[in-house]
């Protein structure tokens, strides 16, 4: 209890060293090493008050007075209570801080922040460094964030080196670097935050630029995790409305200003949260899009709440708002810059992403770099447990099979299993919705440019959670709807010779299979004369058939797959890979259509998807499914991780 936890500070403070001056206030947003002093610990005030907030911010928030203690903490009241993954972190939070205390006391941090500060400078003003940047030509400001794993999406990039990234964020012009040191979910330490400070501050030093502010985002519980944040460089800290009790979250947040020289980042997700942040003074509020305890995702949140402030507050009075969880592209950050919120919080997508600064660039500028990214398809998904594997792995599409004769086949209920386990893993509830970009409002648009359109629809709709793929083969339109329905997939599949009138019939957004004869052994391919041949002939004038066969407005890609007699898919055999290479490449002079983006599919393995992306072109994806096996059905997930991994990497390439 906190009146319990200020009489033991009291006591255990009276030894500490003496340290300075006065309490000191936060400094302003240079990079110019500017030292701040910090107090006298035996005698700095735990409860040192706040300036008094102006008159129309009194009016528009409700006195402390009103809220419960404990009212608005997750399950409160009720006997039957199982704590939620929140929660369960939150205590071994309060353990680790146990643990810390008994090995390095609150004066040997107090001394390591003093001399930190004497060599780097004082913490910078979280409100001033994002509003200069929103403030600036992209009225937006960005919290990148360090982040090696979660527990929703397991390791996301456990390889990453804490000060490289930072510097990368750092070089194109982020305002805060959010730096995860919780260990055992996030696999984050103190000193990749001490790192990232470190090498961010001497860039910028070095380029005469303002560095960005470090924010140590954890689950802070303890003033002690504030003395910490700032004894390895952390000019702010996250405090989160849905951990603390009311008192508690009033003391840190002056305990912030008023000892450690700290503006921090509230965050809040639901009305009650936000009006109890509000009464206890936060000045810059984190509104997180993702319900901490059940992990589901809602980028409405964000702007609830700035709706909420606009018309509370007038406009020097108004708390900052930041957009936290769920950003993945340039439309996401737009949306809440017309919304007036000053900046956004992106982490996943930019782990993930093969060169940061530039997803930083494509984020805040809209389209200054197209998304290219390789789509990975793990198919012949049976088990939950495998799709979870795949969505760890980093694949962007789920197959389940729906074909009567596979012998990975589905029924409506097994995929079900399996399409709620990806939808958990992407904290949504149901199908996302992908845009057609319908072809007969232009009646000029060339199957090269439908498919160029559905790509980027197809890689939109994928870059924030997998998505899961029905897979049909010569089925009627009724059972095609009826299993998508009972199923929930995202879209579907056509891998058998259906028709236009059929896939139009369903009305559902689809891939498309071209079927090609597998290679012979000898390395020609049977019936055809090689890949560049078969592009050719598909894009020439006498081609005009076939291409508007393929070209439904329903379908979004094609998918090129082995065919060998009595099968279609699922052969294992790998067709001739120029063939993709050729069609997803501009064409020669004269040809009909331009580049025309696929996905590869037949006897592709982990050992050889490299090669088949080789020379990539405009490839959308890479498909297996046989080749990650144990059994049919059951996934090899060192196969299946090495294939996601080896695909992945040959993108880079």
């Amino acid at each position: 209890h906190p009146q319990q936890q200020n009489s033991m500070m009291r006591t255990g403070l009276a030894a500490c060293l003496a340290m300075g001056t006065a309490a000191f206030a936060p400094t302003t947003s240079t990079p110019v090493r500017n030292p701040v002093h910090l107090p006298r610990l035996a005698s700095f005030p735990l409860r040192a008050s706040v300036a008094p907030s102006p008159s129309a911010e009194a009016e528009a928030v409700a006195p402390l007075s009103s809220f419960a203690e404990r009212a608005h903490l997750y399950g409160e009241g009720d006997p039957s209570h199982e704590l939620t993954i929140l929660q369960t972190i939150t205590e071994r939070r309060r353990e680790d801080v146990a643990a810390a205390k008994a090995e390095v006391s609150l004066e040997e941090l107090a001394a390591k922040a003093r001399e930190l500060d004497e060599r780097l400078g004082g913490p910078l003003d979280l409100k001033a460094r994002v509003d200069s940047e929103a403030r600036g030509p992209r009225g937006m400001g960005i919290a990148a964030e360090f982040k090696r794993a979660s527990p929703s999406k397991g390791d996301i990039a456990v390889h990453l080196d804490a000060a490289e990234q930072g510097r990368a964020y750092g070089s194109v012009g982020a305002a805060v670097l959010s730096v995860l040191t919780e260990k055992h979910w996030f696999k984050g330490t103190l000193d990749d935050m001490y790192a990232v400070r470190e090498a961010t501050q001497k860039d910028a030093e070095q380029a005469g630029r303002e560095r960005p502010a470090v924010l140590r985002k954890d689950f802070i519980v303890d003033e002690y995790q504030l003395a910490e944040a700032r004894a390895y460089g952390a000019d702010t800290v996250l405090l989160i409305v849905a951990i603390l009790e009311v008192s508690q979250l009033k003391f840190l947040i002056e305990s912030c200003r008023s000892t450690w020289g700290m503006e921090p980042l509230v965050e809040v997700h639901t009305d009650e949260e936000l009006e109890i942040a509000l009464s206890c003074g936060a000045r810059v509020m984190g509104v997180n899009n993702r319900n901490l305890h059940t992990f589901q995702l809602d980028l409405a949140t964000t702007e609830r709440v700035a709706a909420r402030l606009l018309k509370g507050f007038d406009q020097e009075d108004r708390p900052m708002v930041l957009a936290l969880s769920g950003i993945s592209g340039p439309a996401d950050v737009d949306r809440y810059r017309s919304q007036g919120v000053a900046g956004v919080l992106v982490g996943e997508a930019l782990m993930r992403a093969k060169d940061p600064a530039e997803a930083i660039e494509t984020l805040l500028g809209g389209a200054l770099a197209g998304d290219d990214r390789l789509l990975v398809k793990v198919c012949g998904v049976t088990r939950p447990e495998d799709a979870r594997a795949a969505c760890q792995s980093g694949a962007s599409l789920i197959g389940v099979i729906f074909a009567p004769k596979s012998k990975r086949r589905c029924t409506g209920a097994q995929a079900k299993l399996v399409v709620d386990q990806v939808r958990s893993f992407g904290e949504r509830t149901a199908p996302v919705a992908i845009p057609i970009p319908r072809g007969p409002s232009d009646p000029s648009l060339s199957l090269g440019a439908k498919l160029g359109l559905g790509a980027a629809a197809l890689r939109a709709a994928s870059a924030r959670t997998p998505l899961v793929v029905g897979v049909f083969q010569d089925q009627t339109a009724d059972e095609v709807k009826s299993l998508a329905l009972e199923s929930g997939v995202d879209l579907v599949q056509y891998h058998g010779s259906e028709s236009d009138q059929l896939v139009d019939q369903v009305g559902l957004p689809a891939l498309r299979v071209l079927h090609l004869p597998a290679m012979a052994q000898g390395g020609e391919a049977q019936g055809q004369t090689g890949g560049a041949a078969r592009a050719a002939a598909l894009r020439a004038p006498g081609g005009a058939a076939e291409r508007a066969a393929l070209g439904s407005d329903w379908v979004l890609a094609l998918l090129l797959d082995t065919q060998v007699a009595g099968a279609q898919g699922g052969t294992g055999l790998a067709f001739d890979w120029s063939t993709a290479q050729a069609l997803s490449s501009s064409p020669a002079e004269g040809a009909e259509d331009g580049a025309l983006p696929v996905l590869v599919a037949g006897g592709l393995t982990p050992e050889s998807v490299k090669r088949a992306c080789g020379g990539r072109g405009s490839i959308l994806g890479v498909d297996a499914s046989s080749a990650l096996e144990t059994e049919p059905g059951v996934k090899d997930l060192a196969k299946l991780e090495a294939f996601v991994a080896g695909a992945l990497e040959a993108a880079k390439a």
